[in-house]
């Protein structure tokens, strides 16, 4: 489990098929690239960033997920990407 405490917690998506654990991995590649900023942490937390908006739209089209909440973790997403 991560250590900070961020804005959409993956406990509370563990009803939707694959996003809680790709929450949880988001996290934990945002915190190594915190803990350590080099360009191998960067190109991981920003690929893995890929494959959680990919799911989220995958869960907008099973109606898993509405397509706002799925706007505003994308929004929350990006801005950890790009702090």
């Amino acid at each position: 489990m991560v250590k900070t405490a961020y804005k959409y917690n993956p406990e509370d998506f563990t009803q939707i098929l694959g996003l809680s654990g790709e929450l949880d991995t988001f996290y934990k590649l945002h915190e190594a690239y915190t803990n350590e900023k080099t360009l191998g942490n960067r190109v991981n937390l920003k690929k893995h960033g890929i494959d959680l908006f990919f799911t989220l739209k995958h869960r907008i089209l099973e109606g898993a997920i509405t397509q706002n909440t799925a706007h505003e973790i994308r929004e929350h997403m990006e801005e950890l990407l790009y702090d």
